[in-house]
């Protein structure tokens, strides 16, 4: 049997612990239906045994303190709530008992799987550098800039290297627990387990959902000017000499700061705001893409559709079909 240990870290949601037990159980009740043995066992884990309030107030029980994972084949760290960065950053910091574990768990051959704010926590550990990882999306350039040495990946849901595996979204546990499932239990029960839970197919990309607020999160003054003058003029033909003058900076040190801090250039930081803009658009309105395209400052809508599927991975009007309402 498949063991698997969840961590209980204080601030954790309560539905990412309990959702990923509800679909190993419906997986191994699906085995058992199949003459088959129970494929996963599961234990919850806290840094003292003692029982921790979730976010949301529900109080979880935990069968042991953390040396109980040491038993464990996987051992999952779900995401912690928060309302502010500061705050997070605080939780992230006190929990010192995993940064220690973290490490030793893993390089004695045990696969540690995070998603959403779970993520930082393997991150502060050190277990990432030079490693792959989804993020959600909200926290690109905050993660970006505080653990430059991990192998960001923004767009992606999932993320996989040896001995890691992490998902981008706060409900990511459905993908990830059926990837174990799909591991240790087949594709058929797998299968199996999205149907009872009315669940498609993964979403290959982040890119679609992400807004704006994936370039929040910095405190560089000098990108923040130039943010907020391209904002204000966001149908203007670009000029990198006249945005480096609204900063009085110059172009290169323009560019290196919004490399440093976004991870993207400037031109491909407006790209980003039209785009958004955009979006918003197609979401609450009616108006032609022609239109739209128009609104935005380009002149050829073949080249901005283009551009558009590049970036996030469907069409205008497949996004609009998705994300419209009724």
């Amino acid at each position: 049997m498949y063991q698997i240990s969840i961590l209980l870290p204080q601030h954790c949601y309560a539905g990412s612990v309990t959702g990923f037990i509800d679909i190993l159980l419906f997986a191994n009740q699906l085995a058992e239906r199949k003459g088959q043995a129970a494929l996963f066992g599961w234990t919850l884990c806290s840094q003292q045994a003692e029982p921790v309030q979730s976010a949301s107030g529900i109080l979880l029980q935990a069968d042991g303190d953390f040396s109980l994972a040491s038993g464990a084949d996987t051992i999952i760290v779900p995401p912690l709530a928060y309302a502010s960065l500061k705050q997070f950053q605080a939780r992230l910091s006190s929990e010192t008992a995993l940064h220690q574990q973290l490490p030793a768990w893993h390089a004695a051959g045990k696969q540690l799987l995070s998603f959403c704010t779970g993520i930082p926590l393997l991150a502060e550990s050190g277990v990432l550098n030079e490693r792959p990882a989804a993020i959600s999306w909200w926290l690109t350039t905050w993660f970006r800039n505080r653990y430059p040495s991990v192998q960001l990946q923004p767009y992606a849901t999932m993320s996989e290297s040896p001995g890691l595996l992490c998902g981008g979204a706060s409900t990511s546990y459905i993908e990830l627990a059926l990837h174990l499932v799909r591991q240790h239990g087949g594709q058929e029960i797998a299968l199996a387990c999205s149907r009872l839970l009315l669940t498609g197919p993964q979403h290959s990309s982040q890119a679609p959902y992400m807004t704006m607020q994936s370039f929040a999160g910095h405190d560089d003054a000098l990108v923040l000017r130039c943010q907020y003058w391209l904002q204000d003029n966001l149908a203007a033909p670009f000029s990198l000499e006249a945005l480096a003058g609204h900063a009085r900076s110059s172009s290169r040190t323009v560019i290196r700061r919004f490399n440093q801090v976004l991870g993207v250039s400037p031109l491909r930081y407006l790209q980003q705001l039209r785009l958004h803009a955009a979006r918003r658009w197609l979401e609450g309105s009616n108006l032609p893409l022609e239109q739209i395209v128009q609104q935005l400052g380009y002149s050829d809508s073949a080249s901005f559709r283009r551009l558009f599927q590049r970036e996030l991975h469907c069409t205008p009007a497949a996004y609009r079909k998705q994300f419209q309402p009724v």
